[in-house]
């Protein structure tokens, strides 16, 4: 019988799930036979090639088949005729009820698949700490934090994967996602978690093509129910890419859940493939936002709790105007006021709260609104504020506006969207191009990172 349209997608999963190596080494051996609702039928060279090939691929194998010919489908090897005699006329099949062959099959006799190793446990590697119950909500991460309770409480749906959390650093991403793999640990206990940093991944790479363990590599992540990539942004070489893109489509097919963060949406990536970018917008990209003023008292209170102390409103005020970039300064910043006040026996007051965020920050801020950061951005440009508003694209306008909408991003408790509208009433997209565009150019331009911090701390005077 020839081959049918099921068979040929079943062949290109199978492709892109495992290794070229591995792909010719077994499947061109492989010959349909026939299928119907409840079974596959497959011709196979011998009895010794189906149980050597399953060590090696099988759980792949058989995962893509129930992904391609139905969950509820089982396999039937089949020898062709001129082997039925093998072994003195009859195959020897493992234990248990032997399959009957389908009527249009030219195999007499049946080799069972054999069954799948019980996986070993694992360490998921997840923070306890990190959880939905000591993660503080706000505005500027509620939608994040609804979507991330909504799957870690049915990490089984098909929706929302993978799931692309984006946004600057110390925002509260790494919590986040770590509270979702402590939920379905919690409630989901035999499912393969794992939490693993983006440069971890790449090492783990790395290693493997030195020692020569591509497959035992690949062949771990694709055993993992819920995978949890932290900065994905690391994962820049081509080669690691493209084997995170056999377990990404892998994972995905079999309805297993990915969950991703990064400091970037995956629009503003480079150098990464198209076809691992539109894997990365298959489910749902949800952006943190960095905490305005009412989320950051919030944290401070939060943090104040955790370690039964008290703090004077005057001093958590200043604090949450001062300490405004993310999550890490404003916990640190706390962690440093009870170390002082203890090393020098004195309380946390508002005198000692300017010494600890004068020496954490680098200098004490003024207070920068969008008329002061407007101005200075107009100064330095040589160019008007209706410039910068208007809708013109001329090269020095854009440059311009750009930069101020990270500074505000940066320096003021507006959100990405109020800065749109206060600027030209733009989409919010736009400022988080702006924004990205601008940190992204901090990274790799030397000479405009050094002019941005003397600018920045002519701000701060």
């Amino acid at each position: 019988m020839s081959s049918s349209p099921i068979w040929s997608q079943f062949l290109e999963n199978l492709r892109q799930n495992i290794t070229p190596q591995a792909y010719d080494t077994w499947i061109p051996k492989l010959k349909y036979v026939t299928h119907n609702e409840s079974t596959l039928y497959i011709e196979v060279p011998s009895r010794a090639f189906v149980e050597v090939m399953w060590k090696e691929i099988g759980g792949i194998f058989n995962h893509t088949v129930h992904v391609c010919f139905g969950e509820k489908c089982e396999l039937n090897c089949c020898l062709p005729k001129e082997n039925s005699n093998e072994n003195s006329g009859q195959v020897s099949v493992p234990a248990g009820k032997q399959q009957t062959p389908a009527p249009s099959t030219p195999a007499s006799h049946v080799v069972r698949q054999p069954e799948e190793p019980k996986l070993a446990p694992i360490n998921s590697y997840l923070n306890l700490n990190y959880s939905f119950e000591n993660f503080v909500e706000g505005r500027s991460n509620k939608p994040a934090r609804t979507m991330a309770e909504s799957i870690a409480n049915n990490p089984h749906q098909k929706t929302f994967n993978p799931m692309f959390l984006y946004g600057p650093s110390g925002v509260g991403k790494t919590h986040l996602v770590n509270a979702i793999g402590v939920r379905i640990k919690e409630r989901f206990p035999n499912l393969r978690v794992l939490f693993v940093a983006a440069n971890v991944f790449r090492t783990q790479y790395t290693d493997s093509v030195r020692d020569n363990t591509i497959n035992d590599f690949i062949h771990f992540y694709q055993t993992i129910d819920v995978l949890i990539i932290d900065d994905f942004q690391e994962i820049t070489t081509a080669k690691t890419q493209n084997a995170f893109f056999h377990i990404f489509n892998h994972l995905h097919q079999n309805n297993h859940k990915i969950i991703i963060t990064c400091d970037r949406p995956p629009s503003l990536f480079e150098g990464i493939e198209e076809r691992m970018l539109t894997r990365l917008k298959w489910g749902v990209t949800v952006e943190i936002e960095r905490p305005d003023l009412k989320l950051r008292k919030d944290i401070l209170k939060s943090h104040m709790k955790r370690y039964d102390i008290e703090m004077p409103e005057n001093v958590l005020l200043y604090i949450a105007n001062n300490v405004s970039d993310n999550v890490r300064e404003i916990e640190g910043t706390v962690n440093s006021l009870i170390a002082f006040s203890l090393n020098d026996n004195c309380d946390i007051d508002l005198e000692l709260a300017r010494r600890v965020v004068a020496r954490l920050v680098g200098q004490t801020k003024k207070e920068l609104t969008l008329e002061a950061i407007l101005n200075a951005v107009c100064e330095k440009f040589h160019v008007k504020p209706r410039d910068i508003i208007s809708k013109s694209r001329r090269k020095e306008f854009v440059a311009a506006r750009q930069i101020l909408m990270y500074l505000l991003r940066k320096y003021t408790p507006l959100s990405i969207c109020q800065i749109g509208r206060d600027i030209g009433d733009r989409d919010h997209s736009t400022v988080i191009h702006a924004c990205n565009m601008t940190e992204r150019r901090l990274a790799t331009d030397k000479a405009f990172r050094l002019d941005m911090e003397k600018f920045e701390a002519g701000l701060k005077k």
